[in-house]
């Protein structure tokens, strides 16, 4: 899978541009927060390989690796026939944790992975872990909006119009947890345009940001088809957020649910979802699973067997 990491590089990991689950650390780019690099990652024989993208010496508009590693990640896509997920995870989370979910997303839904790793994982007081991860996440704005931004722009480089409409790749967009922080502040920030057009849904799963007024900024999501906002009112994770730090979060919350263009599925109720937070990995059900499945390969969520509508709570529900 193709790694887009503002991450510091643990130089003593690697070896000729190799190393492992600790190639990358806790800390941003020793260049700043808005500074990426890129980088493979295979799992063989239960080890992470992980191999660092070099960058030449003297970088042009025409050798920029991104341009480079976005077109053959478009060329991969085309032959395999696979719909792809840009993944931006949530706190606490290293490399290696990283690494297994973004695995687990592949496994689970057959589709390719893009991973969009931010240094959430600071240590320290868990109360203070949290409040500096906050901080990271709102300063590597940059870094997301740079990278889907090439992304957009070099996938779609050698296409015309027709060509365009004629391939079968979808692209989807997930936030899990305080990536959906990341993500709000994103959409919140002045850079942002219209650069998540170029995925068929965006997926806030579990995002632990406020739920009173999230539709003011969730409304300006451009997504090519649907935005889904998945909800567990017992979700372990987010009734700590919500316990220490600030409002109700809106992976926790199934009142108020007014955005316009976001279709909210709230699994509270479902077998085995129990205090679930990973509901995109975790196994809980076959109807969770199947959601998941749908949205994750740029299809409808709505039509998944087993979920019906509520026009109270305006959610899909068990």
């Amino acid at each position: 899978m193709l790694i887009v990491t503002n991450r510091n590089i643990v130089k003593s990991n690697f070896k000729d541009g190799v190393g492992d689950e600790g190639a990358f650390g806790d800390d941003v780019n020793s260049k700043g927060p808005n500074e990426v690099r890129l980088a493979y990652a295979e799992k063989k024989q239960g080890k992470w390989r992980v191999e660092l993208v070099k960058e030449p010496s003297r970088i042009t508009a025409r050798n920029i690796p991104s341009r480079k590693e976005f077109s053959i990640l478009r060329d991969k896509l085309t032959q395999s026939k696979k719909n792809c997920v840009f993944f931006v995870h949530g706190f606490n989370q290293d490399l290696l944790k990283n690494l297994e979910k973004s695995l687990a997303i592949e496994k689970q839904h057959g589709v390719e992975v893009v991973a969009f790793s931010w240094p959430s994982n600071p240590g320290g007081f868990k109360t203070n872990e949290y409040r500096h991860a906050k901080r990271t996440a709102k300063a590597s704005v940059g870094a997301l909006d740079a990278t889907l931004e090439k992304l957009g722009r070099y996938l779609q480089e050698p296409f015309n119009r027709e060509a365009l409409e004629a391939c079968e790749t979808k692209f989807s967009f997930l936030s899990h947890s305080l990536g959906g922080f990341l993500f709000q502040n994103y959409v919140r920030d002045s850079s942002y345009d219209d650069e998540t057009n170029i995925f068929e849904n965006v997926i806030l799963c579990q995002a632990d940001v406020d739920s009173p007024g999230h539709e003011a900024w969730v409304d300006q999501i451009e997504a090519g088809k649907r935005t889904y906002v998945t909800i567990n009112e017992n979700d372990w994770v987010l009734k700590w957020s919500d316990a220490n730090f600030q409002k109700d979060r809106l992976g926790r919350t199934a009142r108020d649910l007014v955005s316009r263009s976001a279709g909210y599925f709230d699994f509270t109720d479902g077998p085995n979802v129990g205090t679930t937070h990973g509901l995109f990995y975790k196994k809980t059900n076959d109807v969770v699973k199947a959601f998941f499945t749908e949205v994750l390969n740029g299809r409808r969520g709505e039509s998944v067997a087993g979920l019906n509508y509520d026009a109270r709570s305006n959610a899909y529900r068990f």
